[in-house]
């Protein structure tokens, strides 16, 4: 009996989803504006679901993102193939050598790829736990770190108040008993323990960055002095008499203790308007000379025109983000948004 020669071909899924004229759309972007204005952008809607392309109108200085398909061209809308059935040794017999050869041939080779796709998952899943868990890791560190700093700080605190009831005692005492110097000396005692206090009730602990580029040490460098409020500093610059006259700074700081106390805000405008109200209505004198002398310096001042340097960078506002960094954030729980400013920042380095 004459056997018939017979080669066996794999189906191609790709193919026969071809002929049925299957059309699927690509999923639309995700954007969010970082200038808080709201734009319209018509996007193709998937299976008649709701269009995710509407931006989000988002608070201010926040950026505006997108999120672009990054699956190369020929791959997309693709529908992964069913894996082969096995094939038994019964069927195996149907076939000649040669077909037998070919179909173990593909077997294997469909096999190995399996598993080494499998092998690369494994590894990515392990390294994205690793990552994970060393995230969890800073974070608690970060969390001590903040404690102790806290904890000093409050035991600061509670040593300037010491120090200020002392200098207070000391002040009733030689009032009390006539000593012109040892009040002058109380008096400088209790300046200094106010200033030392104030600066500690404004002081704030730096949050540690999330980005380890953005820590960054200089070798020589001076320990960081305590950070002031920066409008505090201003008002002392334009205010020249703070710290240097003994009978106007200790009333200016009188009169912060007294509004603190009265629940004023310390870094609203009513706060600063309090104070330099007050103070120019018990020395009018003092300030109509500084008047005087600001004028009279920013006569030149104005002649001079600022140019603004050529170089300024300008920070984006709209980045864009493809599906395997959308992934990866989520994977790693961290916020879209956060993801993006990061990628933002990497776009101003360059």
């Amino acid at each position: 009996m004459a056997f018939e020669k017979v080669e066996y071909t794999f189906p191609d899924p790709d193919a026969d989803a071809a002929k049925q004229n299957i059309e699927i759309e690509d999923s639309s972007a995700i954007e969010v504006d970082l200038s808080g204005k709201k734009e319209e952008k018509d996007e193709p809607k998937a299976n008649g679901a709701e269009d995710k392309g509407i931006k989000k109108a988002t608070p201010k200085d926040e950026l505006e993102i997108e999120v672009v398909d990054d699956t190369p061209k020929a791959d997309r809308n693709r529908k992964p193939s069913e894996p082969p059935e096995e094939v038994t040794d019964e069927e195996l017999e149907d076939y000649s050598e040669k077909v037998r050869k070919r179909i173990q041939h593909f077997s294997k080779g469909y096999h190995d790829e399996r598993r080494a796709k499998e092998a690369a998952l494994r590894e990515r899943d392990e390294l994205e736990r690793f990552v994970k868990s060393i995230q969890d890791e800073n974070s608690k560190l970060k969390g001590s770190v903040n404690k102790n700093q806290t904890a000093l700080i409050e035991q600061a605190k509670k040593t300037a108040e010491i120090e200020l009831t002392q200098a207070k005692n000391a002040y009733k005492t030689a009032y009390d008993a006539g000593d012109t110097d040892a009040v002058i000396a109380a008096q400088e005692s209790i300046t200094n323990a106010k200033i030392k206090t104030d600066r500690l009730n404004n002081f704030k602990v730096p949050s540690l960055q999330e980005e380890a580029d953005e820590v960054k040490s200089k070798e020589g460098s001076k320990p960081a002095a305590p950070t002031v409020d920066p409008r505090a500093q201003d008002w002392a610059k334009k205010n020249t008499w703070f710290g240097t006259d003994d009978e106007m700074t200790s009333l200016a700081l009188g009169l912060h203790n007294k509004l603190a106390k009265q629940g004023v805000d310390l870094q609203s405008d009513e706060y600063y308007e309090a104070i330099d109200t007050r103070m120019r209505q018990l020395f009018p004198d003092k300030f109509e000379e500084e008047i005087a002398e600001t004028e009279e310096a920013e006569k030149p001042k104005k002649q001079a025109n600022v140019v603004a340097p050529a170089t300024r960078s300008i920070a984006p506002k709209k980045v864009k983000l493809n599906r395997t960094q959308v992934a990866i954030a989520k994977r790693l729980g961290v916020p879209i948004e956060l993801y993006a400013q990061k990628v933002a920042e990497e776009m101003r380095k360059e």
